[in-house]
């Protein structure tokens, strides 16, 4: 399922519908409110982000299809599974679900598809061992357990 349809968990579509209620209720008009009283071109520049953002929410929204109704593998890593693993150097787990590149940005725990490790992640298997290119050199990780998201 690496294919490029945006698809969206429930829990990934309620956290974007918070994150563009939030800009468009609280940030997006105090941000007017700055720049309405002080004309600064860093105040422009943020109400225009902020406005940029809930458009590609929007959008998202709008033309997302839900994951749940996909075909699902259960033995292997795929878009919204939650997956267990562990860094070959280290003794603690962590846990990472991994979604399109939009939602990535609204969880530390959510890992786009995209990066690096979300990308090694994908169709992997309990057991396996994937390797992932970081700046600090190549990170190794084994994959402990898979759990779909929804």
């Amino acid at each position: 399922m690496t294919n490029d349809r945006l698809m969206l968990s429930t829990p990934a579509r309620r956290s974007l519908e918070e994150r563009l209620a939030q800009l468009l209720e609280e940030r997006i008009p105090r941000l007017e409110s700055e720049f309405a009283s002080s004309r600064d071109p860093l105040a422009e520049t943020a109400l225009l982000d902020a406005r940029d953002e809930a458009a590609r929410v929007r959008r998202a929204l709008a033309t997302a299809e839900p994951l749940e109704g996909e075909p699902h593998d259960p033995t292997i890593v795929e878009l919204g599974d939650a997956v267990t693993v562990r860094r070959e150097d280290q003794t603690t787990e962590e846990r990472f679900t991994i979604v399109g590149e939009l939602e990535a940005r609204m969880d530390d725990t959510w890992v786009s598809a995209r990066a690096p490790l979300g990308a090694a992640l994908l169709d992997s298997s309990v057991g396996q061992i994937v390797k992932v290119s970081a700046p600090e050199g190549e990170q190794r990780y084994e994959v402990l357990a898979i759990e779909r998201q929804g």
